[in-house]
């Protein structure tokens, strides 16, 4: 009898062991499901991916020189400087020096871009005029973007680099996004000038 309570026991020891084993075994399954997920989420919200590099319109060696004639421009998202009605364009005075705005490109689009990244591109602003080229108000649409000029005083024959950035994450946007950058200047035939950044944001 009491051999084979014994043998019930021992039975009963190694039933109770192999349930152990399987809930054990269930446990790292589901915690290898959970992190598989968890990673997959992550690749898929680009995490482990890099910005790209700023962009920037143009190749640098056809371009007009880079001016180092007056002080950077700042900009950012000031409702205030933003005219109800934008500056109309006016008449070239005749016999006098005037300067002339010339951008090889006045819009970019990122492409697919995930939502933790912050990318930039540069603009060429040039002067192909006979006068200093002068740029004041440099605003952008929203608090996600950001925009400077490397000088706001461009003499004729010369450029700055207009770099405008962009921060996905600034809000919780996704799919397609535009955002503007504007400038005035003092050539009459363009005293307003608008530039556009698109991109399609991932998450």
């Amino acid at each position: 009898m009491d051999r084979k309570a014994g043998e019930s026991r021992q039975r009963n020891r190694r039933f109770h062991q192999r349930q152990r084993n399987h809930l054990w075994k269930w446990l790292a399954i589901g915690a290898a499901l959970v992190i598989g997920l968890g990673v997959l989420n992550l690749w898929r919200s680009g995490a482990f991916a890099s910005p790209p590099p700023p962009s920037r319109s143009g190749d640098p060696a056809a371009l007009l020189p880079l001016t180092q004639a007056g002080p950077p421009l700042q900009g950012g998202h000031d409702p205030a400087l933003i005219p109800q009605t934008p500056p109309m364009p006016q008449p070239v005075p005749a016999n006098e020096p005037v300067p002339r705005l010339d951008m090889p490109e006045r819009s970019h689009d990122f492409g697919r871009i995930y939502a933790r990244w912050t990318v930039s591109h540069i603009f060429a602003v040039q002067n192909t005029g006979t006068a200093d080229l002068v740029i004041s108000n440099l605003v952008t649409s929203c608090g996600c973007t950001t925009a400077e000029l490397s000088s706001r005083v461009i003499p004729p024959g010369h450029r700055a680099d207009l770099t405008v950035t962009f921060d996905a994450d600034y809000h919780p946007a996704r799919g397609n996004v535009t955002r503007l950058v504007w400038f005035v200047t003092n050539d009459p035939t363009q005293p307003w000038v608008e530039v556009r950044i698109t991109a399609d944001v991932r998450r």
